[in-house]
């Protein structure tokens, strides 16, 4: 039995496939384009949470559980004297790590003691084999990417050093690319300039306990995590572009499902009389079907294994491409990482697709006889879905649209992701019930166009299924295209919007670009005196940015002082903002205050350096996320909890022209600190944010580029598979140029009925992604529509005359006897 299906499948299917090569390449690039696009976005943010998880594998190895400051900025050295007392803790491994400057570039410096045998890691395994090389204390071991060799002199935060030795071992060029140094913990804290400090202790140790104990010990003062917890930080960090990013790729594969939809609906229509034929002899309809589906999966799997190769290369391009700050919250560096899941998960999706487009397809098999179908012609009866169907699809098409909007507005975080796609799903249900009326849409658009305008009208109505899909391709490439450009203008308008009041400070100054936040290094006193030594500067107002852990969450935190134009103190009412520069509380952003679970006037005990500190929230106000939320503390309070003096950046005020005295800082400060303006602070943020929704938008013009593919060869095949009714046309009398105008007319009302609806829909979705959108970034977006909304419909117009010219030309050159006798 098995041998004659395959026998079977190999005599018509392949035979079919190989016989009309165009439409089963055309299925498969877009099917592979559309696996591309998924793998590409697995492929890069499986990167950062990957490259991040590696890296400290590398560097933790087997620890159990690992220390680290409640800020970026470390902890007391002291503490690992309280740890390695904890009962239960067999060893205790400190870690001080930074990035300086150096002669040879960015340097990140490791700093550690002989405890560190006790980790089974890659850092490990390299220093413990050059252990005996550090003879001299004051030396270092670097990577191998640094050039250096033994014996070498590098000049390390202005000290020179000794080179002992080289790491090039398994896994170290993660540590910073292979730009690193490895010393004793002393010696790190000397030429970093933190004496004392310490950012991590790898934990060794059993019992239930273990974890409670060590949080009873610290008292807040330092908190516990899991070694992989940076990971989850960078998952966290760039959940809004992963998000944008992945449901636009998603929607490539709703593309790719409509133009298989179409071919095998023509690959049906077509096999008319060999299905008939097969049903008379004793075929029967359920292994015809599953012909038709092994057809579609081998259609998948070719597409999935092609779009592999080309999703990785995506991929790879997208990393170079990143914003600063979705890395800025972790040091590791960037390797493509492909998760696991990603190419079986892309190829299934493939296969499900074809198979879900196929099925609906091949249903008109159940409705071919024997007697019918041996009638030969090759088009597509005129029969449209039962009314039972419609009448159920649209009732769902409406509970879902009405569903994913309820969906956005009460569901918080990531989860409002799905109201998107159940919008998509509505859509297209809606418009399965819709059949009728959009196709006698479109053949109403021609009937007064001439008899080109009239045959165009009957050669729809005849085919109500391939019209449908494909005035549906242009609904989605054009709803598409609206939807995620306008919600992710809306977002970066939105957002640039509440960042307004940076703009009002003449010149900042922070050892940060200006697209980065800027949570350090601190800005050295000595830059500071020079600031306010200038000539033309008349104020200066310090402020501190520093990412810090509050119930295992990784929040950003903004130190402001009077004066300041900070975002977080602009949009307060008189008397909050006055409680919160005298240091009565602290303000938290809405989103923070959701995963807390506070309200104003509730209490939150801070965990800092110097201790749990409980602090009232005065307000929660809309901001967009940082981290995993954003809270704002009186500069003066943020410096006493957690131990943190000075400041990340400094506003000034400018007396007279602010570019000669930008020019007289540059001048003056050393090149490494930043000097910019408000307009750029402002510029650089909201780029950071447009940037974020740049891979989005790159995709979404991706898809229409599939779709405008899907036309073109959707129009083409329609015009292969009629060459016999189009060459009984130009026999009867049928002109080249009156074929080619109905082809041309066919194509032009696709274009403006799919262009009308696109636009609606994309209306329609533009608004639920502000929603979406403004759940995940934190901050209201506001929904503004654009005249620019009309070019998509003229490009749907331009698609459809460009998709058309082709099969046009082919239509006007057919011959009469050939195409008489295609059949």
């Amino acid at each position: 039995m098995i041998g004659t299906a395959l026998s079977r499948f190999r005599v018509i299917s392949l035979r079919d496939l190989r016989m009309h090569w165009v439409r089963s390449l055309v299925s498969a690039g877009v099917v592979a384009v559309a696996a591309g696009l998924l793998i590409a976005v697995l492929g890069t943010y499986g990167s950062l949470t990957g490259s991040v998880e590696r890296l400290a594998v590398s560097i933790a190895g087997n620890a159990q559980y690992e220390v680290v400051g409640v800020t970026d900025s470390g902890f007391d050295q002291n503490e690992l004297d309280v740890v390695r007392g904890v009962a239960g803790v067999d060893a205790a491994v400190p870690l001080l790590r930074s990035i300086v400057r150096s002669d040879v570039g960015e340097l990140t410096v490791l700093g550690v003691d002989s405890s560190i045998t006790a980790l089974q890691s890659d850092l490990q395994g390299a220093v413990g084999n050059a252990a005996g090389l550090l003879s001299d204390p004051s030396g270092v071991l670097v990577g191998a990417a640094t050039g250096l060799t033994q014996g070498d002199t590098v000049t390390i935060a202005d000290r020179p050093t000794a080179v002992v030795g080289v790491i090039d071992g398994p896994g170290t060029q993660r540590i910073g690319g292979g730009m690193f140094a490895v010393t004793l913990l002393p010696t790190a804290q000397a030429l970093t300039d933190r004496p004392g400090q310490l950012d991590s202790i790898f934990v060794l140790g059993g019992g239930d306990s273990l974890r409670s104990d060590l949080d009873a010990a610290l008292a807040g003062r330092a908190s516990v995590m899991n070694p992989e917890f940076r990971a989850d930080r960078a998952d966290q960090a760039m959940s809004l572009t992963r998000n944008a990013t992945l449901m636009v790729s998603l929607i490539a594969f709703v593309v790719a499902a409509f133009l298989v939809f179409n071919v095998m609906n023509m690959a049906i229509a077509k096999r008319r009389p060999t299905i008939s034929l097969l049903r008379a002899v004793g075929g029967r309809r359920a292994d015809i079907v599953r012909d038709l589906l092994f057809e579609s999966v081998l259609v998948g799997l070719v597409g999935g294994a092609v779009g592999v190769p080309l999703g990785i290369i995506m991929g790879r391009i997208a990393i170079e491409s990143l914003p600063p700050f979705l890395s800025q919250a972790f040091d590791a560096r960037i390797e493509y990482v492909l998760p696991s899941f990603a190419i079986p998960v892309a190829i299934v999706a493939c296969v499900l697709a074809c198979v879900g487009a196929s099925a609906l397809a091949a249903v008109q098999v159940y409705r071919i006889s024997p007697i019918e179908a041996l009638a030969v012609g090759g088009g597509e009866t005129s029969g449209g879905p039962k009314l039972s169907f419609t009448l159920a699809a649209t009732v769902f098409g409406l509970l879902a649209i009405a569903g994913s909007f309820v969906f956005a507005v009460n569901v918080d975080g990531q989860l409002t992701l799905g109201a998107g796609a159940l919008f998509m799903f509505g859509v297209v249900a809606l418009c399965v019930g819709g059949t009728g009326p959009i196709v006698w849409a479109t053949g109403a658009v021609p009937r007064r166009w001439g008899g080109a305008g009239r045959l165009a009208t009957a050669t729809i109505e005849r085919a109500p299924r391939r019209i449908w899909a494909t005035v549906m391709t242009i609904v989605i490439a054009v709803g598409v295209s609206v939807g995620v450009s306008g919600s992710l203008t809306n977002m970066t308008d939105s957002a640039a919007e509440s960042l307004s009041s940076l703009a009002d400070t003449d010149l900042y100054v922070s050892m940060s670009s200006p697209d980065a936040i800027p949570s350090g290094p601190i800005v050295p006193a000595a830059v500071d005196e020079a600031v306010r030594a200038t000539a033309g500067v008349s104020r200066v107002v310090e402020g501190q940015w520093a990412y810090a852990t509050i119930d295992d969450e990784l929040v950003s935190i903004q130190g402001v002082a009077d004066g300041s134009n900070a975002v977080t103190l602009a949009s307060l009412p008189t008397d909050v903002r006055a409680g919160l520069l005298a240091g009565d509380g602290v303000v938290l952003s809405k989103a923070l205050g959701t995963t807390l679970g506070v309200t104003a006037g509730d209490s939150i005990d801070l965990p800092t350096p110097t201790g749990v500190q409980n602090v009232r929230v005065l307000d929660l106000v809309d901001y967009i996320n940082a981290a995993g939320g954003t809270m704002a503390i009186s500069l003066e309070s943020m410096q006493r909890f957690y131990d943190r003096p000075g400041a990340t950046y400094l506003e000034i005020t400018v007396d007279g022209d602010v570019a000669a005295v930008q020019n007289s800082l540059r001048s003056t400060l050393p090149p490494e600190a930043f000097v910019y303006t408000g307009a750029a602070a402002l510029e650089g943020t909201s780029a950071a944010i447009r940037q974020s929704g740049a891979l989005a938008i790159a995709l979404q013009w991706i898809v229409a580029l599939v779709a405008a593919v899907a036309l073109l060869n959707t129009l083409t095949l329609s015009v292969l598979e009629r060459r016999r009714e189009l060459g009984v046309l130009r026999a009867m009398g049928g002109g080249r140029g009156t074929l080619a105008r109905m082809v041309l007319a066919e194509a032009l009302s696709v274009g403006i009925v799919g262009g009308v609806l696109g636009l609606i829909i994309g209306a329609g979705l533009q608004y639920l992604s502000t929603l979406i959108l403004g759940a995940s970034i934190g901050i209201p977006v506001q929904y503004n529509t654009s005249w620019t909304v009309l070019l998509y419909g003229l490009v749907a117009l331009g698609l459809s005359l460009l998709g058309s010219a082709p099969p046009a030309v082919h239509a006007s050159r057919l011959n009469i006897v050939d195409a008489i006798a295609a059949d």
